[in-house]
């Protein structure tokens, strides 16, 4: 048996052996696509070190070809040992089910939803674009590594995938290749069942290069194959590779080897067909054959450090722009927008000269939005649109494409830690909450701009006027949801999310929202004691534009000589995170009325500060915005007779 052919086939072995181990995991894109993945990690794949910017960065999409990927990952000379191949699918091991970023040495993304890898590589590829376009000079490419992701047919069919794919060509992203193993195979049976379409002609006419590998186990035709697709200039592409999915075992071609772990008689079956000896074993001649590639890839990244030391002499002031890119300067918001917030701008506007302020001071900050930046006004003023005629631009049109504008800024922040913001309106929000829920998984710097807050946004009626958004945001672990009062408020949440590098929503009121007597620093505290009568017994917590309301009923309640506290909450979770005397200072457990106000279905509310809820709970109306409040009984008088009516 030739060597390729021995690396192939041990690969195969190793990850049907880790998948019986641990009594689960995914054998037939194993062993179907093993070809793909070596010629790639052999002929073509420059990844040397993380801490290298200029590594290749790949993607798996199809992140339940786990196994298979540590394999090749142990092979090739990452830190991942046989007794992490043991312990694949185990608590705290370096070989989880589906790709982590953080727990496994060249692991790039976390993937497992499908189609949420192909969005992120779309971003890294954006990434790559953008940084090669600024630094890049005659004789100087110091940005100009490709972006590989590997799909399965399921991914393919996912919507984001779809989106991104479309952007991708319109960009005209040609550092991109994707790999995708065709096996005309889901876990339901044949992919005729539920789906007919001409992949080939489908990317052709979303303006990508197509090049199809009729047999996708060989391992010749696949590493030309990657060759082509890095010569193109002017297009992403994509390799169509036709495999068997489960090559070599008794359940070959069939849909019941998707998922299912093979005995250790069926194994037996495995070795004898492919030639391979031994449990949890990798011959000499294959250890050294696969390390070769690890020494061509250290050797690329040294080439690349000798360039950079001549690139430093002789475009010393762009060298110096290049490793200041990445710096992240302190910054003080509250200084930086003093007198230009005026009381005539909404929300919305402000949120606009907030955002370029940042844009002013970090370079590396970039976003766009889901064709609303007319809208939510989350665009950078002068920072020209991103295009494939304008690599250098900051705003990114990402089309009426809210779940792939997610995911995409997930991968334009993992490229090299960039601030990435990303916006839409608050209800459509839910389109984007996979690519949220993968910017906490994996403690990514997105900011989700939402505007259009609440129901006051009227006459675009229940479709627009989002309900349960908030509470589906606030349920996610390891996010933010900020939700500020009045430009003061807004100023300091941002400047909180700046310092905090994680990943968060800042919900934007559409309207104006007059000035109260805000703090800025008991804002970055998450909540704050806004107002506070004497011998008050009655405390009201609310966020946003139900401070007003809860403001105004106040005076309603004062009138009767209802004395009343009120607390303005931008942040529930930083406030969280307060030191507990900090936050028994604000949520004042003696006082026994206790009431939620904001226009929601979020009941965490009161998790955190007890009471009642005034909320929303039913969908809005077609109107104007007063008259839908009015409509919902949401006015200030309707608030003071809650609150007289529970005291």
């Amino acid at each position: 048996m030739k060597i390729n052919q021995k690396c192939i086939n041990t690969a195969r072995v190793l990850a049907s052996e880790m998948i019986n181990r641990a009594g689960s995991g995914h054998t037939g894109v194993a062993l179907g696509s093993a070809p793909i993945l070596y010629a790639l990690f052999k002929d073509h794949y420059n990844f040397y070190s993380n801490k290298y910017i200029n590594r290749d960065r790949l993607v798996l999409s199809a992140g339940h070809a786990s196994a298979l990927y540590y394999a090749y990952l142990h092979m090739f000379g990452f830190d991942v040992s046989i007794d992490d191949l043991k312990n694949f699918r185990q608590i705290g091991s370096k070989t989880p089910g589906h790709p982590e970023v953080g727990s496994t040495d060249g692991v790039e993304v976390s993937t497992g939803p499908l189609g949420q890898g192909v969005a992120n590589a779309v971003g890294l590829a954006i990434a790559q674009k953008s940084l090669a376009e600024r630094f890049n000079v005659q004789k100087f490419n110091i940005i100009d590594n490709f972006t590989y992701c590997f799909v399965g047919d399921g991914c393919l069919m996912e919507g984001v995938a779809q989106e991104a794919i479309s952007l991708a060509g319109n960009l005209k992203l040609n550092k991109l290749i994707v790999l995708y193993d065709c096996n005309e195979i889901t876990i339901d049976g044949k992919l005729s069942i539920s789906n007919s379409e001409n992949c080939k002609r489908k990317f052709k006419a979303m303006g990508w290069n197509v090049i199809t590998v009729y047999n996708g186990n060989n391992y010749s035709c696949i590493t030309k194959a990657i060759a082509r697709a890095k010569r193109s200039k002017s297009k992403p592409t994509i390799i169509i590779f036709k495999t068997h999915i489960g090559y070599g075992s008794i359940y070959e071609g069939s849909n019941k080897i998707h998922g299912k772990p093979l005995s250790s008689e069926e194994i037996s079956k495995l070795k004898n067909n492919l030639e391979i000896e031994g449990d949890f074993k990798i011959d000499e001649d294959v250890k050294e054959y696969c390390l070769r590639a690890h020494r061509r890839a250290k050797v690329e990244y040294y080439k690349w450090e000798k360039q950079v030391v001549l690139y430093k002499n002789t475009h010393p002031d762009l060298c110096q722009q290049f490793f200041d890119f990445f710096n992240r300067p302190k910054l003080n918001l509250q200084k930086l927008c003093k007198g230009k917030l005026t009381d005539n701008l909404s929300m919305r506007e402000s949120g606009h000269i907030v955002l370029n302020q940042i844009a002013k001071n970090v370079n590396s900050y970039i976003g766009g939005t889901a064709d609303v930046s007319a809208s939510t006004l989350a665009f950078i003023d002068d920072g020209g649109d991103f295009s494939s005629e304008n690599y250098r631009g900051r705003n990114i049109h990402y089309g009426v494409r809210e779940h792939a504008s997610g995911a995409i800024s997930n991968g334009i922040a993992l490229y090299a830690g960039a601030m990435v913001f990303c916006s839409t309106f608050l209800a459509f929000s839910n389109y984007e909450i996979p690519s949220i829920r993968m910017s906490a998984l994996m403690n990514l710097p997105v900011q989700y701009i939402f505007t259009h807050d609440s129901v006051i946004v009227g006459e675009d009626g229940p479709t627009h006027q989002p309900i349960e958004q908030l509470a589906q945001l606030r349920a996610i672990p390891n996010f933010t949801v900020y939700r500020p009062a009045d430009q003061n408020e807004l100023t300091a949440v941002f400047n909180v999310s700046y310092e905090n590098r994680k990943p968060c929503a800042i919900v934007i009121a559409k309207q104006v929202l007059p000035s109260i007597e805000s703090s800025f620093d008991g804002a970055t505290c998450g909540a704050y004691i806004l107002c506070e009568d004497e011998n008050s017994k009655t405390i009201i917590f609310a966020s946003g534009s139900e401070v007003h309301l809860a403001l105004k009923a106040k005076e309603i309640l004062n009138k009767e000589n209802i004395p009343i506290t009120i607390v303005s909450v931008p942040s529930i979770e930083i406030f969280q995170n307060q030191p507990e005397k900090y936050k028994k200072s604000i949520l004042k457990s003696e006082i026994e009325n206790r009431f939620c106000v904001e226009a929601s279905s979020d009941y965490k509310w009161l998790k955190v500060f007890g009471g009642k809820f005034f909320g929303i709970e039913t969908f809005g109306y077609s109107g104007k915005g007063k008259d839908v409040l009015k409509k919902l009984n949401y006015l200030p008088k309707d608030l003071a007779k809650f609150i007289k009516n529970n005291i």
